[in-house]
This record gives C-alpha cells, sequence and structure tokens, in this order.
C-alpha cells in the first residue's frame, strides 16, 4: 500500500451484494478493501495490517468478538456501521462507539460525505473518545493549516508534546523541521545561543559559528517546550523573532531572515507569571494567538482504557515482551486513581509492569504496590524565602539547614539534661522542663565535658554535602517533582535541574 492511499477492512455477515457494493464504492473513491464475513481473520487482519477504516456490517456484531477485534488496533481507528434498522442492534456492543452510522442498501452519497468528515478527523496520536479529547482534536484540525502561534498548556505529563506534533503532521509544514526545545532543562547562560546562535568568540566557550534551533527550523515549527522558565532576555529576543521574523545570532548585528512556525507549552500560570514581572505581557499575547487546555488524566478516566492499550503495543514492540492486559477490577483502580503524573505516570506503570510481572494479566491486587495511595503532605522544614535570586536561595538554603542542626543540638542537649536530673536521688527535686526550649538558658558548661567532646575536624561536614542531602530530602519528600522540589528549597528551577546534575541525584 502506498502512504499516501487509504485502507479500509469490511466485515460482513454473508459474502453478499453488500460487500461487493461497499467495495465498489471504496474503490472508486481511492481506497485499498480488504472483504472477510468471520470475525476470526478480522483480529489476525487488524492486528498485521494498519487500517484506516472498519466497517461492520450490523448483523454481525453479535458473532465478532468486538473487544479481542478492537484490542488489537495500534491506535484507535475510526469505525462504520451499516445498519438495517435504527441503531438499536448496536445496544448489544455499547463499547463500539461507531464514528458513522450507514444505512443498506447503501446510499453512495451517504458514505462519501461520511469518509469527508472522517478525513478530516484530527491525529489519531490524541486518544480519546471523551468530550474533551475530542475537542482538542478538533481544535488541532482547525487550526493545524493556519500560520498562528499556539500556546499549550496542561499539567506536566498530560501530553502535550502531542498537540504540538500534531499541529505540525497536520499543517502544510510537515514535509519540514520540527524542532523541539525544553526551556527549563538548559541553563539560562546557553538557552540563548541554542535558540538564536551565536558567532565565533561571542562568549568564552564559541570557538566556531553556529545556527540556533529557529535557523536550523527554517519553513518547519519550533516547539518550545516549558516556556515559563525562559530568561527574560530570552524572551526579548523571542518577541523579536515573532515579530520580525529574523532573528540575530549573538556576537552579531547582521540580521537573518527566518520563517518558523513556534509553537510554546507550560505548566505554569503565565498570567500569574506576568502579573509578578517574571513573563513579558507581551511575549505573552504573542504566543497566545490560540490557547490549547490539555486537560489532566484524572479529567477524562473514560480514556484511560483506550491510552493504556496504545501503550502496551507500543512498550511491547519496544520491549520486546508479550503484552500485558488489565483485569477489569485492575481497570477500575486506573479509572479511580489519581494519576499526579498523568500520562507519563500511566507510560511509567505499563513499562513497569511490563518488565516486573511474572503474568501477562494484570489484577486490581497486582496494581496496589505501585500506585501511590498516600497523598503527599508539605513538609515543614527548610523554610526559603521565594523571590531571590539562586545565589541568594542558595545562601538561605545553607542557612536554614544550618539552623535546623543547631535546633536539633539544642533539642538533644535539654533531653540529656532533664534525663541526668531525673536519674538523681530520690531526695532531690526533679525540675520540669515545660518552658519552650527557645526560652531554656543551657550553657555549654551545663552538659558536662564527659558526655559530648567538643567537635573536631572531623565532625564538620562540607557545605556540598549538606546542600546535596537537603536537595536529595526535598527530592523524596515530592516524590522527585522537580518544580515543587525548587520551590520547596527555594530554588530557581533550572539551579535545580543543575545541582541534579551535580550532584548525580
Amino acid at each position: 500500500m502506498s502512504t499516501d492511499q487509504k485502507e479500509a477492512l469490511i466485515i460482513v455477515d454473508q459474502p453478499t451484494e453488500l460487500g461487493r457494493d461497499l467495495r465498489v464504492e471504496l474503490e472508486e473513491l481511492g481506497w485499498q478493501t480488504l472483504v472477510t464475513n468471520s470475525a476470526r481473520p478480522a483480529r489476525k487482519l487488524i492486528s498485521e495490517n494498519p487500517f484506516d477504516l472498519l466497517i461492520l456490517d450490523e448483523t454481525t456484531l453479535p458473532e465478532v468478538q468486538l473487544a479481542d477485534i478492537l484490542s488489537e488496533q495500534p491506535e484507535k481507528i475510526p469505525i462504520f456501521v451499516i445498519t438495517t434498522q435504527d441503531g438499536t442492534q448496536l445496544q448489544t456492543a455499547p463499547a463500539l462507539d461507531p464514528d458513522a452510522l450507514l444505512s443498506y442498501p447503501l446510499i453512495p452519497a451517504e458514505l462519501r460525505d461520511a469518509l469527508t468528515q472522517k478525513r478530516t478527523l484530527p491525529d489519531t496520536d490524541i486518544l480519546g473518545r471523551s468530550d474533551a479529547m475530542q475537542q482538542i482534536r478538533e481544535s488541532v484540525a482547525q487550526i493545524a493549516p493556519t500560520p498562528v502561534s499556539v500556546l499549550i498548556t496542561g499539567e506536566s505529563g498530560s501530553g502535550k508534546n502531542l498537540i504540538a506534533e500534531a499541529i505540525h503532521r497536520q499543517s502544510a509544514r510537515n514535509r519540514e523541521p520540527f524542532l523541539v526545545i525544553n526551556c527549563g532543562a538548559i541553563p539560562e547562560t546557553l538557552l540563548e545561543s541554542e535558540l538564536f546562535g551565536h558567532e565565533k568568540g561571542a562568549f568564552t566557550d564559541a570557538r566556531t559559528q553556529r545556527s540556533g534551533i529557529f535557523e536550523a527550523a527554517n519553513r518547519g515549527t519550533v516547539f518550545l517546550d516549558e516556556i515559563g522558565e525562559m530568561s527574560l532576555s530570552a524572551q526579548v529576543r523571542l518577541l523579536r523573532v515573532l515579530d520580525a521574523k529574523e532573528v540575530t545570532r549573538l556576537g552579531s548585528t547582521a540580521p537573518i531572515a527566518v520563517d518558523v512556525r513556534v509553537i510554546a507549552a507550560t505548566n505554569r500560570n503565565l498570567q500569574q507569571a506576568v502579573a509578578e514581572g517574571k513573563f513579558r505581557q507581551d511575549l505573552y499575547q504573542r504566543l497566545r494567538v490560540i490557547e490549547i487546555e490539555m486537560p489532566p488524566l484524572r479529567a477524562h478516566p473514560q480514556d484511560i482504557s483506550l491510552i493504556a492499550q496504545n501503550i502496551i503495543q507500543k512498550q511491547s514492540d519496544e520491549l520486546r515482551m508479550p503484552p500485558i492486559a488489565f483485569a477489569p477490577d485492575a481497570m477500575n483502580a486506573l479509572q479511580q486513581y489519581h494519576w499526579p503524573g498523568n500520562v507519563r505516570e500511566l507510560i511509567n506503570l505499563i513499562e513497569r509492569l511490563m518488565v516486573l510481572s511474572k503474568t501477562r494479566h494484570i489484577t486490581a491486587a497486582d496494581l496496589a504496590q505501585h500506585l501511590a495511595t498516600t497523598p503527599v503532605t508539605e513538609p515543614s522544614y527548610l523554610p526559603v524565602l521565594a523571590g531571590k535570586t539562586p545565589a541568594e536561595s542558595d545562601r538561605d538554603l545553607l542557612y536554614w539547614a544550618i539552623l535546623e542542626v543547631a535546633k536539633d543540638v539544642k533539642e538533644l542537649k535539654a533531653y540529656l539534661m532533664q534525663s541526668m536530673q531525673t536519674s538523681s536521688p530520690p531526695s532531690l527535686p526533679v525540675p520540669i522542663y515545660d518552658a519552650p526550649i527557645e526560652e531554656t538558658e543551657i550553657k555549654e558548661t551545663e552538659v558536662g565535658a564527659g558526655l559530648k567532646p567538643a567537635p573536631t575536624e572531623k565532625d564538620i561536614r562540607p557545605l556540598r554535602e549538606l546542600e546535596r542531602e537537603a536537595i536529595a530530602n526535598a527530592l523524596r519528600v515530592t516524590g522527585g517533582h522537580r518544580e515543587r522540589t525548587a520551590k520547596l528549597l527555594g530554588m530557581a528551577v533550572r539551579t535545580l535541574y543543575r545541582k541534579i546534575d551535580q550532584y548525580d541525584l
């Protein structure tokens, strides 16, 4: 089958005129067709061929093992049903949810209309039959042919990149480059060079001339992920690219014309960032010509089954392992779960189950040890003030860490004092320490020289070690969530990424 020709599978009850009529009509419209009158070969055909359309005769529905057939789809394909009645027989297969109902005897115009609607259906990588996901696919199909900038919002791991990829594939730029850059993963000092390029000698390590992302993606699409982490100076340059359609390399004054569509994504509230002076108002408006919000996975649990099946198929191919299947109670558990990590968490879960499960049939009991059921609570230590520079935040982090150590030492001294006096002779009164520790005067000589020796050089821990320990503890508390960890430590996200790499965490 050529790459530009569609292929359909037709499943009819008997080799009657219906199958012949459908084949004739479809092939006149440029489709390749396969016809079968049995569900058994249909399952194998779907698993081995990338069909673009499935057509079912209504009378075959009681015979067709629908779940088995549809489970072989590597991704969701449109389904047409030929009905001789009013569609009430479809109640026997409520999971079918056909994309079109066609009457019999076949009306060619009705088939052509249904195919026209099918061909305008947006990208199938954006999976889901929920209203929210269908609306997103329709929005993508509507805006993809236009050159406007798009801002994609939504929680981390919800699949914002899929929207960006779908927009590019359905646009007139689909044969040109689609380049992605994560603005939060690149140090601030290097981000502008990555985006706009640099001349030789523009800065210390600029030993050769280099083109930036925008030059490399000329006539194509640039996807700026985590746009909210971009520095203000880079924002000014980006605005210039959007307005003037030209880019100037670092160390140069000569503008270079570029024709690039920009798609940006963020999990931050950019309106709040604008109000706080951390994001430019004019750039926000320029990027937000069209805004698409990707819902979190917990907002459309009815799509989890379809998304999970797609992930399982891909993981099975990549890992070269037999696919797993979720029992009904396990699927119910997945749909009830909160999914703080969204689709990315679901992908990680399935990959873990593919590798670790001794059986390919996953039950709710199997899931229990893999799904976090305890809510993450906010820690009450290391209170670093926000709104400071990375250097100030690092200094405050160390300051508060030292204070916490000092507080622990002070409490230990009080405990030792109370223990000593509790073990004194009964005739002596035992003081009661019910005043706050901060109000209790405890001198170094009161503890006694024999209880705790004076600190030596071996007792002193390097600040680097204290900082690494604080970051590691914060990552454990937040479950590895980088933004919450950075907020907890009062540290810029980019600084946290750099520290994680530096300390190999």
